[in-house]
């Protein structure tokens, strides 16, 4: 790089954030002041609110305002990651742009309101452009609630307003019911445009009912709005609360290259249309509830999952009780909350190893239509291929150029639908898939959460040693 190069680099990253911005040093003992400096309005582009070390107990509510820029974010920060621990009844607002917590360790925390960090301050004030990264939020549950289904529920996070941003975190042992990550949207803020990237999601306990999904986009009431919400790159270790792991109930989102490693629950699709399922690989080792992918409603499109070794179902796809809603549709008699009819749905190039296949279950009368199963590999020990209904359900799928490798030759013409038959192809089990498995996984493990907490290090070091 020549000097005249350099020396223009140097001047844009001075001029990009102000020069008087100022670094506000807190220590455990210094709450009150803290709070204040962080809701009076004084923060400007660049500032920084540095936490020493210590435990930052019953915060109570806090908000977090003001409005940084991108290049010169606002940032809470540890100064030394891991070592600032918020403990107690907490419930942190943010409310403005450019607004970011970096490197805090959340434990033995609790919401003190229904959710412990809120991208809002109130509906008229939402977060913008904010961020959480590495941070870590473990073993969080308030210890007045229970840990079975009546015994109250709070989330964790509240994603509200839009384009913000959940990276390279750790979340774990969340055991009262709610959600580790809530994607709300509203009727005037809808086009959420989030990114959850890079995080670990681990252990989550069987909590014994609904309402303990690790992720959910939207709820059923707003779920014919676009969130356009993002989910790459997160693995979720031993996420087994309920069997929807990612509850999608919006539309027009992506979930890719994220790794589902012995998670008794799916990733499901359940309300919402035009949604990309793709690059996912799915590890159950044949653990009870292990699953893969449950489509309903419509315009989907599933692409290059791996599934393997998964207990319940490698791919769902269910039939539905009503159409596809519109501005017409009488929710009270068709409500929101029911199973949509599957269609347009194009589900192509995944491979299912030791997962089962399993087309039109469900009560309902809406029959899949339109759905093309095309390019996929079908392989393992035994095929395990359920079709309800088979004379109601196959005439909606196209089934074309795919392949079945399985040891017993004969499996593939035992099948006793034509139509299954005649748009597969008996081959060998290809090579290469333990190769695909292993960089798919290496992709994961060795890019997400926080590099400073110990115990995303174990369960990483866990995954590596028992693929």
């Amino acid at each position: 790089m020549n000097k005249k190069i350099l020396a223009s680099a140097i001047m844009a990253a001075v001029l990009s954030c102000p020069i008087f911005a100022i670094t506000h040093t807190f220590t455990s003992a210094d709450i009150g002041k803290l709070k204040v400096t962080m809701s009076d309005g004084s923060l400007q582009p660049g500032d920084t609110l540095l936490l020493q070390n210590g435990t930052y107990s019953h915060l109570g509510k806090v908000i977090f305002t003001g409005n940084g820029t991108a290049d010169c974010p606002i940032v809470l920060k540890a100064a030394n990651p891991g070592k600032v621990i918020i403990s107690g009844a907490t419930e942190i607002r943010l409310s403005g742009s450019h607004l970011q917590l970096e490197g805090l360790y959340f434990h033995k925390a609790w919401a003190a309101d229904f959710e412990m960090i809120e991208f809002q301050l109130d509906k008229e004030h939402p977060a913008t452009h904010c961020r959480i990264t590495r941070c870590a939020i473990d073993d969080c549950n308030d210890p007045g609630k229970g840990e079975k289904p009546g015994g109250g529920t709070e989330n964790w996070i509240g994603l509200h307003g839009n384009n913000n941003r959940i990276d390279h975190c750790y979340f774990a042992n969340k055991r009262v019911g709610g959600l580790v990550l809530q994607v709300w949207l509203s009727a005037d803020n809808h086009l959420n445009n989030h990114v959850i990237d890079h995080n670990f999601f681990g252990e989550r306990q069987p909590y014994g009912g609904n309402g303990a999904e690790i992720i959910r986009i939207g709820h059923s009431w707003s779920s014919q709005w676009e969130s356009r919400t993002i989910v790459e790159n997160n693995v979720f270790f031993r996420c087994s609360g309920e069997n929807e792991i990612i509850s999608v109930k919006s539309c027009h989102n992506v979930l890719r290259r994220n790794l589902f490693y012995e998670s008794a629950g799916g990733l499901v699709c359940r309300h919402g249309h035009y949604n990309i399922i793709e690059s996912n690989t799915f590890i159950g080792h044949g653990l009870r509830g292990t699953a893969g992918i449950r489509i309903i409603n419509q315009g989907h499109t599933v692409y290059d999952n791996y599934i393997k070794d998964v207990k319940s179902f490698g791919l769902l796809v269910r039939v539905g009780v009503y159409e596809r809603p519109t501005a017409e549709t009488n929710v009270k008699e068709e409500p929101l909350t029911s199973y949509h009819r599957v269609e347009n749905v194009d589900i192509a190039y995944n491979t299912f190893l030791n997962s089962s296949l399993e087309l039109g279950s469900g009560r309902g009368e809406k029959m899949p239509r339109n759905v093309r199963f095309a390019h996929n590999l079908f392989t393992g020990q035994n095929p395990e291929l359920k079709i309800v209904r088979a004379d109601e359900v196959l005439p909606g799928f196209l089934f074309l150029d795919n392949q079945w490798a399985f040891p017993d030759i004969a499996s593939l013409p035992a099948v006793p639908y034509e139509r299954v038959r005649s748009g597969f192809d008996a081959v060998d089990a290809p090579a290469g898939l333990e190769r695909k498995e292993k960089e798919r996984i290496d992709a994961c493990i060795f890019t997400v959460g926080p590099t400073w907490y110990e115990a995303m290090k174990e369960n990483v070091n866990y995954i590596d040693m028992h693929r």
